[in-house]
Order: structure tokens, then C-alpha cells, then sequence
């Protein structure tokens, strides 16, 4: 029997066994707020899919209540449910069935998203490569911003001076969409205290009129910000396209963009010029899809975080590594963790995220972590 065959006999029959779904809960340095909430702790739910051969993929899921609905109790709960038993017994490489079942259920994106990369990595550790080679890319350095949470002027300026020299970073996001006076105000002074080499975007979390991004557009222009993520409601489209025809800083869309039928809606639209891509709600499957999408409409896309921690980000990291970014990926908010349960460390040298050698994502988990930080024991 040649190599090929071999191979092939091999992974014929490789079916998914288990999935389990652990939720952990893992102290932050510091809490995460924006404008419509805030972390605390990261209380995500970490899933384990496991192959007949004994394979494991890993992914990470994060409860967002105020954005998706999901509950660390809620993931828990379709995932073993329902998600686990449907799904045993599937071809492993049967991706479309797979996502037959998710269909088959409303909603739920971090659960489905989760099974999906899990699955992935699973697939790429049976084969010996990466995630990145697997959806068609190679592992490389990857330029990040650092998001500035909100806060005092004194407070974001201080951040931002010690990350960019501990870490190198030559991106930064800040959080706004409060108080647009007081935006303006910490984008000026942060824009003279880092220079012009340094690229600047802007989330607002839905929190600005289309009057208030209007009025505060010239300034954004005037401070050389590259992109407003979803500055006015996400669902306001009509608003959006009539703000975006009338200011040169492209609007980004996020919230407005959860999934491939969302992008090509706002696309369609034309009110965004950007789409932020997060794999911890459309895993690689429908991540890949929006991509495409994107591409097709000749639109710049980059990999966003959902406050995802080291599994999460490194998933991320191996999609992004599969095109080329414009702008700087939002992936180092594992900075803010205290710990994690993965068996490496991630790092960010220079303002680049380094990704770990190995198959798959590069992660397994760490018994001992896991054991610690585990609340279902």
C-alpha cells in the first residue's frame, strides 16, 4: 500500500466521539468595559472535541449576554444537549453536515462557532499541520493594535505609553461612543503623544447618533483616524450609508456583521467600508464565507476579538494568517488575563503576535490549569 492510500485508509472513517463542554473561570488583570458592558472575569466555556483515533481539537467559547444572548449556562447547555449527541458519530471532514445540525437550531453563534474551530483543530492535529495550512494560509508574525478601554485622558495616555513600550505595538483602538466631546479630547492628545506612525481606530459601540458622528467626522479626519468601528445602531443602515457619503474615515462593521448573510446585507448597503471578522462567532466555516464575501465587493477585512483569551486568540490568529490585512488585527486581549488554561504562552514582540509552532492551533490544554480553574469539579 503507497503512502497516499495509506493516508487516505486512515482518516476514511475518522469520526467525531465526543464533546465536551468545561467552564472555566479565570481571573483579568484588569476589567474590559465598553459602552454597552463590561468583563470582569473571563468565564468562557472551553470545548474539546474528540476524534475515534483520540485526537483532541480545543476552541474557546465566550458567554457575550449583551451581545448574543449566550450564558456560560446556556453554552453549556446546547452544546451537551443537544450539539454532542447530534453530532457523534459524523465524519470528522464532514463539515457540511456539521453545519446541518447547527442550522437546525436558531442562533447560538459561540457554541457552533467553538464546535466548528475545535473540529478544525482536531482535523489539523490528525494531519500534522497547522490550522493556518489547513484553511490555506502559513503561520507569520501578525501586526495587532492594542485596545484602550475606556477611561480618564491620564488613564488611556498612561496605557497606551506602556504598551507600546513593553509590547511594541504600532496600532491602537480606543473605545468610545460615551461622551463625543470627551472622544475628541483623548484622541487629540493621545494622537500627540504617539505621532503620526502610529495607526488609531475608533469603536463606539453603537453609542453615537448620526448627528454626533457628523459633527465630530471633520475632527476624526483632521486626528488621521483609519477606521470607526459601528459608530450609530448596527441596524441602522440607511443612517449608516448617509453618514459614510458624507466623511472620508471608513465605518467598519461589527456588530452589524455577525454573520455571512449580515456582511453581504451591508455590503450591499454600502455604508461600510471595512468588516471586522470574529471567529469566536462564525468559526472558520462562516468566517471563511465572509471573507469571501468581502473580497468580492473588493472590502478590506481584519480579524476582531471578542475579548477572546490565549485559545481563542491563537484560532483567530491562524485564520488571519490566511489573507492579507489592511489594517492591524484586535487579537492581544489576552494580555489582560492573569492566566489561562493552554499549555503555552502566547507573546507579542515588536507589535506583532507570534503564533506557536505545532499542529493545529498550536495549543493543547494544560491538566493542571484546567483543574484549577474548572467549576464544574
Amino acid at each position: 500500500m503507497n503512502k497516499q492510500l495509506a493516508a487516505y485508509v486512515r482518516y476514511r472513517d475518522l469520526a467525531i466521539r465526543r464533546i465536551e463542554a468545561i467552564p472555566v473561570a479565570i481571573p483579568m488583570l484588569r476589567p474590559i468595559k465598553w459602552a454597552r458592558g463590561e468583563i470582569s472575569t473571563i468565564d468562557n466555556v472551553i470545548v474539546v472535541v474528540t476524534l475515534s483515533d483520540g485526537t483532541q481539537g480545543i476552541a474557546d467559547a465566550p458567554p457575550r449576554p449583551t451581545i448574543y444572548g449566550e450564558t456560560q449556562k446556556s453554552l453549556i447547555a446546547i452544546i451537551t444537549d443537544h450539539f454532542a449527541n447530534a453530532l457523534k458519530g459524523v465524519h470528522a471532514f464532514d463539515l457540511a453536515r456539521v453545519w446541518s445540525v447547527f442550522d437546525a437550531i436558531a442562533w447560538n453563534p459561540t457554541a457552533k462557532a467553538a464546535i466548528d474551530m475545535a473540529l478544525y483543530d482536531a482535523q489539523a492535529k490528525a494531519l500534522g499541520v497547522s490550522c493556518a495550512q489547513l484553511l490555506g494560509g502559513t503561520l507569520k508574525p501578525l501586526p495587532v493594535n492594542w485596545r484602550l478601554r475606556l477611561g480618564s485622558k491620564k488613564e488611556m495616555l498612561a496605557d497606551a505609553e506602556h504598551m507600546i513600550k513593553n509590547h511594541g505595538f504600532r496600532a491602537l483602538k480606543v473605545k468610545c461612543g460615551i461622551d463625543r466631546d470627551k472622544d475628541i479630547e483623548i484622541l487629540r492628545a493621545l494622537r500627540k503623544h504617539t505621532g503620526d506612525e502610529i495607526e488609531i481606530t475608533i469603536d463606539c459601540n453603537q453609542g453615537y447618533s448620526v448627528q454626533d458622528l457628523l459633527e465630530a467626522a471633520p475632527y476624526f479626519e483632521e486626528l488621521n483616524i483609519a477606521l470607526i468601528e459601528e459608530p450609530i445602531p448596527a441596524r441602522d443602515g440607511a443612517g449608516k450609508r448617509f453618514a459614510a457619503e458624507r466623511m472620508r474615515v471608513p465605518i467598519s462593521g461589527d456588530d452589524s456583521c455577525m454573520t455571512p448573510d449580515d456582511v453581504l446585507h451591508e455590503l450591499k448597503l454600502g455604508g461600510i467600508r471595512a468588516v471586522v471578522i470574529k471567529c469566536a462567532r462564525t468559526g472558520y466555516t462562516q468566517s471563511r464565507q465572509i471573507l469571501a464575501l468581502a473580497r468580492a465587493h473588493y472590502t478590506p477585512v481584519h480579524n476582531g476579538t471578542q475579548a477572546d483569551m490565549q485559545i481563542g486568540t491563537a484560532a483567530a490568529g491562524h485564520f488571519a494568517c490566511t489573507y492579507q490585512a489592511v489594517h492591524a488585527h484586535e487579537i492581544s486581549s489576552f494580555l489582560d488575563a492573569k492566566d489561562h488554561v493552554a499549555d503555552q504562552d502566547l507573546a507579542i514582540k515588536n507589535g506583532d503576535l507570534i503564533l506557536p509552532e505545532g499542529p493545529g492551533i498550536g495549543f493543547n490544554l494544560d491538566a493542571k490549569k484546567l483543574a484549577k480553574y474548572r467549576l464544574d469539579k
